[in-house]
């Protein structure tokens, strides 16, 4: 690894089983010699990924909120009771990180990791930057000061497409030339050749997310609901949530609940399987209540990726991967109708779901890899730390 290049990487949560995109990026930095030093301000689940090891072996989490507490006493960090706990946190990282001599900070999600990253970033010197996801953002309430501080401290701010870039700057006033759009991609060395389908039984669609209401589940089940009573598809649904109790009662109220199979949260490699293994993806993406709505979801990367069809909502950054007749279908977001009539036309046709697939793979691989991407961060983030602009605070400058 290169010892000037060291990047503190502020997270919610690691590991994650909804944010592998983070774990990929950060592997692939690591490949090109840049050392991702992991703060994390919860330590989450096992997530079944041998990629996880060499980053948690150097990562540090936030201790208990009674500790950080105490923290901002000592410090005397002053403001709301949010920004102290925020402040506190940081200064723990930066004494932690302080012997590794990190070169630039890199939050991940507007909110509290951006927040944490940009009090460290004062504290110790350093450059940095912030990436914007979904819910992030369109949740948020109205920029506080914590945030357009970050906002004007940042070298730069990574949205995740092109229509979250222009909801930055239109809605939350984000200068424009500091917002710039870098897209996940996905590491196709990990994608694995998918086996030829059979088609000798009727179709199986899977959709594949968190049980929560953005992700359209109910819509899905109330839309495919006739062609289930009719045996002339099967579907499954991969992941684990809050809505996870409706929508089994829903499927049961629908008399569909033995054609869908509840599968709960799968390892990357079982769900990359699953996948391969149905003849579409359906990703039937809503606006909650609350304004959350997906950004581009991975799974469409990895269905993509292997060559399986995707039927999508036309939503937020989707349109920007899934070309409509192209390389999917996409449906407006929320109509049974479309959507019912969408599964019908794939289900009924092979060619079309190996045309789609076909066209989706060859997309993916030209212009949706990881390394890619990966690559314009890798040199944002060498520029960031030749230019740094963050006003040096140390510790002390925590203070109120």
């Amino acid at each position: 690894m290169d010892p000037s290049a060291r990047i503190a990487y502020v997270l919610g949560s690691f590991p994650s089983p909804s944010e592998t995109f983070i774990l990929t990026e950060m592997s692939l930095l690591r490949e090109r010699g840049i050392e991702p030093l992991v703060v994390a301000l919860e330590r989450g689940p096992d997530v079944g990924d041998d990629r996880v090891a060499a980053l948690e072996a150097a990562a540090r989490y936030r201790p208990a909120r009674w500790v950080c507490v105490l923290q901002s006493l000592f410090y005397g960090i002053g403001g709301d009771a949010r920004a102290r706990l925020h402040g506190a946190a940081a200064a723990r990282f930066a004494e932690q990180l302080a012997s590794l001599t990190p070169t630039h900070v890199h939050a991940h999600f507007m909110g509290a990791p951006t927040l944490v990253g940009h009090a460290m970033a004062r504290m110790m010197g350093l450059s940095f930057t912030f990436s914007c996801h979904a819910s992030d953002v369109f949740t948020a309430g109205d920029p506080t000061p914590e945030e357009h501080a970050a906002v004007y401290d940042a070298h730069a701010i990574i949205a995740c497409s092109e229509y979250l870039r222009k909801h930055l700057i239109e809605r939350r006033g984000y200068p424009r030339e500091k917002v710039i759009t870098i897209h996940h991609g996905i590491d196709l060395s990990r994608v694995p050749e998918r086996a030829a389908p059979t088609d000798s039984t009727e179709p199986v669609f899977v959709a594949v997310g968190r049980l929560v209401p953005k992700k359209g589940f109910d819509v899905l089940l109330r839309a495919a609901a006739p062609m289930l009573k009719q045996d002339r598809i099967a579907l499954r649904i991969v992941g684990e949530g809050p809505e996870g109790t409706r929508l089994r009662a829903l499927a049961v109220d629908l008399g569909v609940l033995d054609r869908v199979e509840f599968l709960g949260r799968l390892t990357w490699e079982d769900t990359l399987r699953t996948i391969a293994e149905s003849s579409a993806l359906i990703a039937p993406s809503v606006m909650a209540e609350d304004g959350d709505m997906d950004g581009i979801p991975n799974v469409l990367l990895e269905a993509g990726a292997l060559g399986v069809p995707v039927i999508a909502s036309r939503l937020s950054g989707i349109p920007e991967l899934v070309e409509d007749g192209k390389t999917g279908l996409l449906t407006a977001s929320g109509d049974e109708g479309a959507l019912g009539k969408a599964l019908r036309r794939v289900a009924d046709s092979a060619d079309l779901r190996a045309q789609l697939g076909g066209a989706s793979r060859e997309r993916i691989r030209r212009k949706w890899s990881a390394a890619d991407s990966v690559g314009q961060i890798a040199g944002l983030f060498r520029e960031a730390a030749a230019h740094t602009t963050v006003p040096v605070e140390g510790i002390e400058g925590a203070r109120a």
